[in-house]
């Protein structure tokens, strides 16, 4: 978690510099070397208030919030985004994993400065990113209808080429002072359980965590109970019998260790994918002060980044189930019975977001939105859903569809 202190100063800083002009000296706008050099100064003053040692950036860097720990694939994929941007312009990032920021303080401390950039969970803010977490819900679609290979590079695909190009969306990020650069995502959800989960009567009464809405309400409806809890927080909540099983990819086995509290997995429900996440959303501020040059290269970067994380948590799904084969944990699939009534529940579920959306949030024209999302699913499946781990075509791909139709010099910028 970040210092108070250094909180403070940054807001102080951020205050000043909001103050200066935009206009430009050389290649560098002036409000943003101003920020840099007043940073500096205001750094050396936390380190003095809080002691050696808890902040090492450099006056000239960017400092990234990744809120889950130096292991996780996240963390990774920013380190490897971070390495990119590097190599191919004048910014340096400096990754954060879990000392600057956690997955709930990131959107409110990259608006306010703390940090430059983030991994953004839109989901656990359902008011703030209504009209995101509105085609967030319909992760459940992916393994609806025509069965793919690659789940999350369908959704990953599918959310960016919708949130780039919707306005509603667009203005929500604004208002967080954030600027939306795609998304990257995991992989098919299954039961991670500590009992088997096959049938009806074996949902009824166990306790599930859940990352997202969609998923609740899926187990509330087998008569489940649904637990909303972080997911650093899984490991914990399993071993201690908090839930019973943990609706998450096969990747988290490794993510979160929680190969070590599992004891049966199913992999055939709920099914699904969690999208509401921004992979690395900037500062709105920081964003404006890039060149146009520079945000091309971090527009590259982003659809890279989607890519990576996303083809990681493929390539980990596979090698995770088959390590939980190895050490005994049981592999299952829920039978017949349960699969047809869960697909019966996406086809229903529809509607009822689309009706909370409107009476929760006051988002217009739901299910003109579902529909056109609908249809986005649909196109990314025929588009990647044949891609395994391919990271390189997956990146080119959202290169080709998505990121390159972005306009360095206009996005973000109004």
């Amino acid at each position: 978690m970040y210092n108070f202190s250094l909180y403070l100063l940054t807001l102080f800083s951020l205050y000043i510099t909001n103050k200066c002009g935009k206009v430009s000296e050389g290649n560098v706008p002036l409000r943003r070397r101003n920020t840099m050099k007043l940073r500096s100064l205001l750094m050396a003053s936390a380190i003095l208030l809080t002691g050696p040692g808890t902040y090492s950036a450099s006056a000239d860097t960017l400092n990234a919030a990744v809120g889950v720990g130096p292991k996780n694939m996240i963390t990774q994929t920013m380190e490897s985004f971070a390495t990119y941007v590097g190599e191919n312009s004048d910014i340096d990032i400096k990754v954060f994993s879990m000392s600057l920021l956690n997955l709930k303080e990131t959107p409110p401390g990259i608006r306010d400065g703390v940090a430059d950039l983030g991994f953004v969970l839109s989901a656990y803010f359902p008011a703030e990113y209504s009209e995101t977490n509105l085609v967030a819900g319909l992760g459940m679609l992916t393994t609806a209808g025509v069965q793919v290979e690659n789940t999350g590079a369908v959704i990953a695909g599918a959310m960016s080429d919708y949130v780039f190009n919707c306005a509603e969306c667009q203005s929500e990020y604004v208002e967080q002072g954030q600027v939306y650069l795609g998304t990257g995502t995991s992989t098919t959800y299954m039961m991670l359980c500590t009992s088997p989960v096959t049938t009806l009567e074996d949902i009824k009464g166990k306790k599930f965590r859940s990352g997202s809405a969609n998923f609740s309400r899926w187990a509330e409806h087998f008569g489940g109970v649904a637990v909303s809890i972080p997911g650093n927080d899984q490991y914990e909540a399993m071993g201690q019998g908090v839930i019973d099983c943990t609706m998450a990819a096969a990747a988290e086995l490794t993510n979160y260790s929680l190969f070590d509290v599992t004891k049966n997995i199913t992999l055939n429900i709920p099914g699904g994918n969690f999208a509401g996440v921004g992979t690395n959303n900037f500062n709105i501020d920081v964003w404006r002060g890039f060149t146009d040059e520079e945000r091309a290269v971090l527009l590259k970067a982003s659809a890279r980044s989607a890519a990576e994380l996303t083809s990681r948590y493929y390539a980990a799904a596979v090698r995770d189930i088959e390590a939980a084969r190895e050490m005994g944990i049981e592999i299952l699939n829920a039978n017949a019975e349960v699969k047809a009534e869960s697909d019966a529940f996406v086809d229903a579920d529809l509607q009822f977001i689309g009706n909370e959306f409107i009476e929760n949030y006051g988002v217009d024209n739901t299910d003109v939105k579902i529909a056109e999302f609908t249809k986005l699913v649909d196109k990314w499946k025929t588009l990647v859903g044949h891609i395994g781990d391919d990271q390189e075509a997956l990146a080119q791909v959202y290169w080709d569809e998505v990121f390159s139709k972005v306009d360095p010099a206009t996005y973000g910028m109004n």
